[in-house]
């Protein structure tokens, strides 16, 4: 049976006398994040308009859901809740899209919480959270989007006003087209859900566009970190590695490098790409992109403290000997191929 939110929700909020819900996502949100808080936000905002919701992102939300994000005319979720806006009564949380609580953006306001609510889609998730409901899909939007009651939204006075600013059913789309890549990575329940939310309204090209946010200088960045990456395990694996050094001298963010691992991932000749970013001195943030077959990259990355999906996972690391910890993962990676042909 299909996890029923209004149920959980109303528990939450009743039971611990609530009128305020925070929705959290993780650090340096993605389209997956964005979408997936952003729908509940508005979901619960036109169904329970007895409670205050407040969502936040912060600003280093990707470019692209940002596009949309920024036509909001309900939330300002790039400004963090605190008591001149939520008061100093107690509150619930709902987190979306974090596998652990170490990456929970505002991870103060979850500690203090009086209840709280976990939606995750991650292979690595925790447990964490008074109700934790983590199915391993390829979006944490999918996951929304089956466990909403959709014609109660509808018939909600707020859902169906018309307005210029995007509506639930358009972000969950929104995290949809974003965590598949546009639905490269999708699979069957994937496009009963957009078929389910286009019959909603959503406009299809419009939340595409946000997939496309990159400058020419975007492009030449990324061109640049592509001529420095190199090759290993054979030639199957290509990295870039990127320190504080490089990142000053040319102006690298890490919106830059993100993306890298997966068009590495997607060339012919390459099994699996990752990148390394040195996003404050000794603190090493790290993506890896493979096809979840050739080789598990949750699997890989447990052991080093990191995790999500088989064909898409994260590590942030502090470590003053990054060259140390890149060659370790190689050798691990050599391990699970030695195995896998064993």
């Amino acid at each position: 049976m299909e996890f029923n939110f209004n149920t959980h929700f109303e528990q939450m909020m009743e039971k611990n006398h609530l009128q305020s819900v925070v929705i959290l996502g993780h650090m340096n949100p993605d389209g997956d994040a964005a979408g997936s808080v952003m729908g509940l936000a508005h979901y619960i905002h036109a169904v329970y308009p007895q409670y205050r919701v407040f969502p936040y992102l912060a600003e280093t939300l990707d470019k692209g859901p940002k596009k949309l994000v920024v036509k909001d005319q309900v939330f300002c979720p790039f400004e963090k809740p605190d008591n001149d806006k939520m008061g100093t009564e107690e509150y619930g949380v709902i987190v979306c899209d974090t596998a652990t609580r170490a990456r929970i953006i505002g991870y103060d306001l979850y500690e203090k919480a009086a209840a709280t609510l976990v939606i995750d889609h991650h292979a690595s998730d925790e447990g964490y959270g008074d109700v934790n409901y983590t199915k391993i899909s390829e979006a944490c939007a999918e996951n929304i989007y089956g466990m909403l009651d959709w014609e109660k939204w509808k018939k909600s006075e707020e859902a169906v006003k018309k307005s210029c600013s995007p509506n639930a059913a358009d972000y969950v789309y929104l995290g949809i087209v974003h965590d598949t890549a546009c639905f490269e990575r999708a699979k069957e329940t994937t496009f009963q859900a957009v078929l389910g939310l286009l019959g909603m309204g959503v406009n299809h090209r419009a939340i595409v566009r946000t997939m496309h946010a990159q400058t020419l200088d975007d492009l030449e960045k990324q061109a640049m970190l592509l001529h420095m990456s190199k090759r290993a395990v054979d030639g199957k694996v290509v990295y870039v590695c990127v320190n504080q050094e490089e990142i000053r001298k040319y102006g690298i963010g890490y919106e830059d490098i993100h993306p890298i691992g997966g068009i590495l991932r997607n060339c012919d000749d390459i099994e699996m790409g990752f990148t390394m970013y040195e996003e404050e001195p000794d603190v090493w943030r790290c993506s890896f992109r493979s096809d979840g077959k050739w080789i598990d990259v949750n699997q890989l990355l447990l052991p080093f403290g990191g995790g999500g999906h088989a064909g898409a996972s994260g590590l942030r690391k502090k470590i003053d000997d990054s060259e140390k910890l890149r060659n370790e993962i190689l050798q691990k990676i050599e391990e699970m191929r030695a195995g896998k042909n064993a």
